[in-house]
């Protein structure tokens, strides 16, 4: 079912009442700019604001429909305001609670049955209504408990677009909204879109009645061909449509605005090369061929042949690739992009480096830790981070140590570098980066050996051997030996201080490590992280326990700022590329 589809299923739902009271639109393919406009019964009541005079062909209903956006309303108050002021039409509605909202909402329906019964009944005078104690609506209008009203017909369409934000506006007791027209008394139909389906969308209560669900599938090639061709009327523009949507489709399924965006800035690359012709003019000022033709001396047409397709078509394959992975997600401006892979003679086609990341070192090692624990199973931890006491009585480090095979992709398994970056929580990120530091951070010279450490030792376990034999000091110390005159006890309890030594250390490290970890200077980094782009929080905002992140850096700038650390990245992943 297309775009046309749904609009015409939209219609068909609201031209026959009693309407559901909830609607869920499913649009994944599609941003909400683009979704399907409602029916044309709608649009007289949408326009007029508190107006109800839109008649449909197939019965008298009436109808009043708003579209409003939870990113522009994003609080209560601008939300729940916004519904009024465009359903009333005044704009001095200004609520704070739902149960504030309900009473104008309730109080403005009864005026309008009272003013619309009062002159179209044909004389009898206007008509009673009576709100009763559990918000169901009596009278002569005949609205059942469901807010349908069965003889008018008349009732209010109110569109929320971004839906998967209203947790987050209205907090957990959002649900009222899609049980508007039971709380209200109010016949009205709720029409949630969103791009995320609906099981994730609703309610963690259960509390939300099923709604009627209308899911909008992708566009298809060809749909999306039409809709790009008016871009340019060059002859070879079809040529090139078919190539660029051949090439991005089976794998990705982005917007028309974003492919209309690829299409602008891969033209001038595919058309920098072409020899003179008469439809040059065609081209656009952005493309990288020269001036139009000369109306006097005219060029000849363009001749298209196999032999241009195939030149043109090779010298856009690295544009391609490019376009797919830097232009599509917006790392690089369309204008650079352009300059710097239009070809030329004796120019190197490449893309500039990305600006390197300047943050503190500690932020460094946030961010490679959040990116171990986005693409690495739970599992893997232990094994890859843990650190612990061998039986030798050695510190064991992680990191270090892959059997054959580790984390090899098994067939038919799609690698976690392709699926993207998981949630994770806030302990787990701690944990990593824990590890990583107490690991690869350079020391305070209290907790580093010094040089004479053991020389202590040696005179404590040679004290009884220099009297007995006549060796000096120099004799243990020096160069004739030393070890060679102590024996097995001797060596052992100086093995046994040294380990000790070793231990008191990196005892003393480690608490530092966890004084640096819950300090607050640590945890201030994680907010502007976040506004910075490079974390993304997937929990609520007003949940202050079980916090979830996700790291949003790729692989290349993992492994820049892991090198700038002295961190081989590959002996951390779970999925590496070694």
């Amino acid at each position: 079912m297309s775009i046309a589809g749904a609009h015409t299923e939209l219609d068909t739902i609201l031209s026959h009442p009693p309407c559901p009271s909830l609607i869920y639109i499913h649009h994944p393919h599609h941003p909400s700019t683009s979704l399907p406009p409602l029916p044309a019964s709608c649009a007289a009541g949408s326009s007029s604001g508190s107006k109800m005079a839109s008649t449909t062909t197939t019965s008298t209903s009436t109808l009043s429909a708003i579209s409003i956006d939870t990113v522009e309303h994003h609080t209560p108050r601008l939300l729940l305001s916004g519904i009024l002021c465009k359903i009333t039409g005044d704009v001095d509605h200004d609520v704070n609670t739902f149960d504030a909202f309900k009473l104008v909402l309730r109080g403005w329906w009864m005026n309008k049955q009272s003013g619309s019964s009062g002159s179209g009944s044909g004389g009898k005078g206007k008509a009673k209504v009576r709100v009763s104690g559990n918000g169901t609506t009596d009278g002569n209008d005949g609205i059942d408990v469901n807010g349908h009203e069965a003889e008018t017909g008349q009732w209010v369409v109110i569109r929320i677009t971004k839906a998967e934000r209203l947790r987050s506006v209205l907090g957990n007791g959002w649900s009222v909204i899609t049980r508007l027209s039971e709380l209200t008394g109010v016949p009205c139909t709720v029409i949630l879109c969103s791009t995320a389906p609906w099981d994730h969308v609703r309610p963690h209560r259960g509390d939300a009645p099923e709604p009627v669900h209308i899911y909008l599938p992708p566009p298809t090639k060809e749909e999306i061909h039409v809709a790009l061709l008016p871009g340019s009327s060059h002859p070879l523009y079809p040529r090139f449509l078919e190539l660029l949507l051949s090439t991005v489709l089976p794998l990705v399924t982005p917007p028309i605005s974003e492919l209309h965006h690829l299409a602008l800035s891969l033209w001038p690359i595919y058309t920098a090369t072409l020899p003179p012709h008469l439809e040059m003019a065609l081209l656009g000022t952005n493309s990288g061929s020269s001036s139009s033709p000369d109306p006097d001396n005219p060029p000849p047409p363009l001749n298209v042949n196999i032999k241009l397709l195939t030149d043109l078509k090779s010298q856009l394959s690295l544009s391609l690739a490019s376009a797919i992975e830097d232009l599509l997600p917006r790392h690089i401006g369309s204008t650079e992009f352009v300059k710097a892979l239009l070809p030329g003679p004796g120019k190197l086609r490449t893309l500039p480096k990305p600006p390197e990341i300047e943050l503190p070192t500690l932020a460094k090692y946030l961010l490679v830790a959040a990116y171990a624990a986005s693409y690495n199973p739970a599992k893997s931890d232990i094994r890859l981070f843990g650190r612990g006491t061998g039986p030798d009585g050695k510190r064991k480090k992680g990191g270090g140590t892959r059997r054959a095979g580790y984390g090899r992709t098994r067939i038919g398994k799609v690698p976690q570098r392709l699926l993207g970056p998981k949630p994770f929580p806030i302990d787990r990120l701690l944990a990593l980066f824990s590890s990583l530091y107490a690991e690869h951070a350079p020391r305070p010279d209290d907790l580093l050996p010094s040089l004479g450490e053991g020389y202590n030792d040696y005179r404590s376990s040679s004290s009884s051997s220099s009297d007995s034999d006549g060796r000096d000091e120099m004799d243990i110390w020096g160069g004739r030996g030393g070890d060679a005159y102590l024996s097995v006890a001797q060596l052992a309890a100086k093995a046994e201080r040294k380990r000790k030594r070793e231990n008191e250390r990196e005892r003393r490290w480690d608490d530092e490590v966890d004084g640096i970890a819950m300090s607050a200077k640590l945890w201030s980094m994680i907010p502007q992280l976040e506004s910075q782009g490079l974390l993304r929080r997937t929990s609520p905002q007003d949940r202050l326990d079980n916090i979830t992140l996700r790291c949003e850096i790729d692989y290349e700038a993992a492994k820049t700022l892991a090198k700038e650390l002295r961190i081989t990245l590959d002996e951390y992943l779970y999925e590496a590329s070694m």
